[in-house]
């Protein structure tokens, strides 16, 4: 990372958590960090890809980026609780919509870094991530939606090939599945990660940010809308 220029200036502890059911997560501790890992992902080939990643994290964190400030997170979504009246799952999925977001965003950094070998791993892992066939429950399949546009975004912003056309016939599949409008959803998800900005200021962030968690709302509830007709 600091020859490519991403210089992380704090210290960074490492540690194996044996319970941990995901891959791992970085947190801040006082003026230093600490990344944790799952016992399980000890024997993943996305290893060294994971730890880069939370290494990211923690460089996006002492830039102060804007999508690491856990307040504006908070204030969009108390914003969007107190007009739209947000339901516990409906928040949930709008919290990995933002990590997509931030997760888009410090892989510049980790794909910069990639050599050859751990890019095409990276690239086998994007494609695994994209769903084929809706849940039949309209808020997980907004979600699902959103975590396609994410894995088809992430290469298109690396101007990635896509091999074999796997991840675009699976994602093909699926909204089809969900119907004429999810196309026009879709195509403005993926537009929006593959073409976000880490430079945005703070003012643009959370107007980008409120934009975004609308159009996931809207299809969330839209879709609900006509399940009740149904």
């Amino acid at each position: 990372m600091k020859q490519r220029g991403f210089i992380v200036n704090s210290s960074v502890a490492l540690t194996v958590d044996p319970k941990l059911a995901i891959m791992g997560y970085a947190k801040k501790e006082g003026h230093s960090h600490r990344i944790v890992i799952s016992e399980w992902a000890l024997d993943s080939d996305m290893l060294g890809g994971l730890v880069l990643h939370e290494l990211a994290h923690i460089y996006f964190t002492e830039m102060g980026a804007h999508s690491h400030e856990g307040e504006l997170l908070e204030d969009v979504l108390k914003k969007l609780t107190e007009r739209e009246g947000l339901r516990g799952k409906e928040t949930e999925f709008l919290i990995d919509a933002f990590n997509h977001l931030q997760n888009i965003l410090v892989d510049d950094v980790v794909f910069a870094v990639l050599d050859e070998k751990e890019l095409e791993m990276a690239m086998r892992f994007f494609a695994e991530w994209v769903s084929d066939r809706p849940s039949g429950d309209p808020v997980l399949d907004a979600s699902l939606l959103t975590r396609n546009a994410f894995a088809i975004a992430s290469l298109k912003r690396r101007k990635l090939p896509d091999w074999n056309n796997e991840m675009h016939y699976r994602n093909k599949g699926f909204v089809s599945a969900l119907g004429q409008e999810a196309e026009g959803d879709f195509e403005w998800l993926e537009g929006f990660l593959e073409n976000s900005r880490p430079d945005w200021d703070k003012k643009e962030f959370q107007v980008s940010i409120e934009e975004y968690f609308e159009r996931i709302l809207a299809m969330m509830r839209s879709s609900a809308k006509l399940d009740d007709l149904r």
